[in-house]
């Protein structure tokens, strides 16, 4: 009666190391540097900073064409502080 009961226990814990060790009870966490949707999820905030800074871009490439560098260069200076600023918007 012992042993069979010392059999189960060792079943059990044998069992209970394969689940372990399969990893049946870890679950993955998740990685933070994968979208499963495929699309970049964007707070209203953020996407508006982000087309701004787009217009202003075009807005300093087109100036940089039509007027010259003296001028755009006042507009690409403040995209170019509006791409640092986005550290704290992003």
């Amino acid at each position: 009666m012992t042993q069979n009961h010392d059999d189960d226990d060792r079943r059990a814990r044998i069992r209970q190391s394969r689940q372990v060790l399969a990893g049946d009870m870890i679950r993955p966490s998740p990685d933070p540097w994968t979208n499963g949707g495929g699309s970049v999820s964007l707070s209203p905030l953020q996407r508006n900073y982000l087309i701004s800074l787009v217009l202003l871009l075009i807005l300093g490439l087109i100036l940089v064409y039509i007027i010259g560098l003296g001028i755009a260069s006042i507009v690409l200076f403040v995209v170019a502080l509006g791409l640092i600023a986005s550290w704290l918007v992003f």
